[in-house]
């Protein structure tokens, strides 16, 4: 009576972690299925977003003038660092980046710009604060208008200088 007890409950218990698996590996396809399509849209948003400047930079519409004021903007809103990803560091290369000539600018600034958007953003997600979540995508627009007012414009003279 007891093995049959046994022996049914786990069967029935087989059945259920049998379907509990295959639900979660489902849900797991979907889900990166899902991200997949958030991150293709968030790329293609990014992609649109430095056309639609460098085509206001082409006519003259943005500037170096603009590109300082936005700078003096996302400094002056420069928030505190807090803990595991927005560290005291972190805060203070982000405050030289923000310090350094513009004219002076170089891919690998813009780059490290945009990681430290990155973990301004995911500290902003772990903590809760919505302020840095909002700063980090600040952060990230001057990092795209930097690069088409102040390096574009270099890398463009440097290819038409080699190929001269």
């Amino acid at each position: 009576m007891i093995d049959e007890t046994l022996l049914s409950t786990i069967t029935i218990l087989a059945s259920i972690i049998s379907s509990v698996s295959a639900l979660v590996y489902w849900l797991d396809k979907r889900f990166n299925s899902i991200d997949n399509r958030i991150e293709k849209l968030e790329n293609a948003f990014l992609q649109f977003s430095e056309i639609l400047i460098s085509t206001l930079e082409a006519k003259n519409v943005l500037s170096s003038a603009e590109a300082l004021i936005l700078r003096g903007a996302v400094k002056s809103l420069l928030p505190t660092p807090k803990s595991k990803y927005y560290t005291r560091e972190v805060y203070e290369r982000l405050l030289q980046l923000l310090d350094k000539d513009p004219n002076d600018y170089t891919m690998a600034d813009i780059e490290e710009m945009e990681r430290i958007a990155d973990l301004i953003e995911m500290e902003g997600f772990e903590s809760g604060r919505k302020d840095l979540k909002q700063y980090a995508w600040k952060l990230r627009y001057f990092a795209m208008i930097a690069k088409v007012v102040f390096v574009y414009p270099k890398l463009r003279k440097a290819q038409t200088r080699s190929t001269q």
